[in-house]
Parts: structure tokens; sequence; C-alpha cells
């Protein structure tokens, strides 16, 4: 038992490492200088800035109600889920307040590559929860198993995609009001 613990654990750091190196691959695609880093003006570093204070707050109300229902004996997920979980709620409340107050495309930033990778990497995350369904997977002992990470990933990326989307066509009608006054 022990031994398949350390071969999870070696899985799991395994695989944020290659995702790790996937990021960077992709923040040197999504650039349009191919520049690994994304720049920004004073104004939207100030908006990041909060943008992750609320994200750091929004995780730790998300760690507190996973320690209480860890407390109440009430599992859901499992263990790793619920650990994701955190992670996710504190991203999107970073990248949405980022999205909404104009903090989030960076000045070297290629909008249209952005869309095309948050929607692939959400479109192959539901292919994984959808072969995790069909295998009988997703559900282990009445919880959700770690498959559902793949269905928290599935949500972030398309609700960054729908935000982004939505965001930019506002932007597009107040520039296009603007120009006609």
């Amino acid at each position: 038992m022990e031994g398949t613990s350390i071969y999870r654990g070696a899985g799991v750091a395994t695989g944020l490492l290659i995702g790790f190196i996937i990021c960077i691959i992709l923040f040197r695609f999504i650039n349009k200088d191919k520049n690994l880093s994304t720049k920004y003006d004073e104004r939207q570093k100030t908006v990041r800035g909060k943008a992750y204070m609320y994200g750091f707050w929004g995780a730790m109300i998300a760690a507190i109600l996973v320690m209480i229902l860890d407390s109440a004996g009430i599992m859901i997920a499992s263990r790793l889920t619920t650990d994701f979980f955190v992670i996710f709620i504190g991203t999107f409340i970073q990248v949405t307040y980022s999205i909404w107050n104009d903090g989030y495309y960076g000045i070297n930033t290629n909008k249209k590559r952005f869309y095309i990778v948050s929607l692939c990497a959400g479109i192959a995350n539901l292919l994984s929860v959808i072969a995790n369904i069909k295998d009988g997977r997703f559900i282990d002992n009445g919880v959700i198993s770690d498959a559902g990470i793949n269905l928290l990933c599935v949500i972030l990326f398309l609700m960054i995609a729908a935000e982004l989307i939505i965001k930019d066509r506002m932007d597009e009608k107040v520039s296009a009001e603007e120009s006609e006054d």
C-alpha cells in the first residue's frame, strides 16, 4: 500500500511538471513576440495585483469549505480533486477579475491564439471526462474520482474562453459607438 502512494505521488509530480513545461510552450505561442513573459502596463499591473488578492481570499474560503466538509466526514470528491478545487477557485476569481477590469491580456498577447489555447484545453479535458464517465471511472466508491480535476479544468477553461469572448465583444461595441460620435 505504501508503494502505491509513492508511485501515485511520483505520477502526480510528473504530471504537474509536464503541465508546467506545456504552459511554458503555450506562453511562447500566445505572446506575439514569442517571449516567455507577458508584458503589462502600470494600470494592468495594479488590476492584476487586486485580482491576485481576491483570488487568494477565494482560495482561502474554498480551503475552509473543504476543511469543514472533511471535518464533518462529508466526502464529495477524492482528496486530490478537492485540493485542486481550492486552486481552481482562486484561479477562476483571479482570472475573472482581471478580464472584467482589462488586466488580463498583456500588451504582447495574441488574443486569437489565446482563445484557441483556452478552447483546446477545455475540449481536451472534456474528452477525458467523457472517457472516464464512459469507462465508469468518474465516480469511485460514491465520490468523484481524481477525474474530477479534468471536470474542473473544463469549467475553468471554457468559462475563461466565454468571458474573454463576451468582454471583447462588449469592448468592440463600445469602441464602435465611440467612433460614431
